[in-house]
């Protein structure tokens, strides 16, 4: 049996967005991010980059710290609202994309997704949108799934995606039961 070497055509890949711009129009296949070093596939059926180990990979220039923590606990609802200023053509049927999951060094694991259809009217001024999502937190809910992100892509005519996400947005409390102060409230003769 012959060993072969797996080529990989890994192109570097461009964040875009950080110095505002459009994002480049990607063609399927591996590419290296600059900042980490990491290998990420970029399926454009999905619009979404991929890891080797499977999960979502969100550009690090789209994960922020969050500006305030949510603490949740099972049953719990999170309306997530996103929000971005629009001037251009009348759009249909854009996809709003939230998603609630675990950041780490593979990418974004995508714990709870939801999605909503947005028709934007034209607008010759930038003006603000928004739209949003709520997630019902399951009973399978995990400590770790403190990171959100979403984005807004597609529709006629094609909006580019836009991508954003919060880093340890939210705490999850009530999964495990806890006491805590516990001691002898008393004793006496009686």
């Amino acid at each position: 049996m012959e060993l072969k070497t797996l080529a990989l055509d890994l192109g570097v890949l461009e964040v875009p967005h950080r110095n505002g711009g459009d994002p480049p129009e990607y063609a399927a296949g591996w590419y290296i991010d600059p900042q980490t070093g990491m290998r990420i596939f970029y399926d454009p059926n999905t619009q979404k980059f991929y890891t080797m180990a499977g999960g979502v990979y969100i550009p690090l220039g789209y994960m922020n710290p969050a500006p305030k923590q949510v603490t949740l606990a099972i049953g719990d609802r999170l309306k997530i609202t996103m929000s971005f200023k629009y001037s251009g053509p009348a759009i249909t049927g854009a996809t709003c994309y939230y998603s609630v999951g675990v950041y780490g060094t593979f990418g974004f694991d995508e714990k709870l997704v939801g999605q909503n259809s947005k028709s934007i009217p034209q607008y010759t001024t930038p003006t603000e949108v928004t739209d949003s999502y709520t997630f019902t937190i399951p009973t399978n809910v995990g400590t770790d799934w403190d990171d959100i992100y979403c984005k807004i892509y597609g529709g006629s005519p094609g909006v580019p995606q836009n991508l954003f996400g919060y880093e340890n947005a939210l705490v999850i409390v009530g999964i495990q039961p806890t006491i805590t102060e516990f001691k002898i409230a008393d004793f006496a003769k009686v």
